[in-house]
């Protein structure tokens, strides 16, 4: 508008234009504040990487970082394993120690009862030896007062 044109308008508006001009104003003032700041964020950006090195060396200290965490992990992993494997040994050399103690148990009870066994047999020997004595002795007896068809035990053949 001209300087004319603005002389010819009314209070009012003229009051309405100010009020646009105002809010246009405040508009554009709103993005200027927003283009500052996101200037000034770049700025710090720039400076804080300075250059695609230094931003490749903050990327690499990540690297670092990961791969100080990995090895981290797997000397976990290498120590629970170790641990694992102790475990194991010992839970082995128990099991062996319990079954050659029963093994030892076993062959005690078994050697216990070959020589009850043992001695059943020879005391079962020794009184069928005493009962051929006895019966030779009946046998003798008779003999002298009988004749020979009354004997109880004889060879048999």
């Amino acid at each position: 508008m001209t300087e004319r044109e603005l002389r010819k308008l009314s209070r009012a508006d003229l009051l309405e234009l100010l009020i646009a001009q105002r809010r246009e104003n405040e508009q554009l003032r709103c993005i200027l504040d927003q283009t500052q700041a996101q200037l000034a964020d770049r700025t710090i950006q720039i400076d804080k990487a300075g250059s695609i090195a230094e931003a490749s060396l903050q990327l690499s200290g990540i690297f670092s970082a990961a791969q100080d965490s990995c090895q981290h992990y797997m000397e976990n992993i290498r120590i629970m394993s170790e641990r694992q494997s102790q475990i194991c040994r010992k839970m082995e050399q128990e099991t062996k120690e319990r079954c050659d103690r029963m093994v030892a148990e076993a062959e005690m009870k078994s050697q216990q009862c070959w020589e009850n066994c043992s001695e059943k047999i020879r005391l079962l020997v020794d009184s069928f030896a005493g009962l051929k004595q006895i019966i030779e002795l009946y046998n003798y007896g008779q003999q002298k007062n009988n004749p020979p068809e009354n004997q109880i035990y004889g060879k048999m053949y």
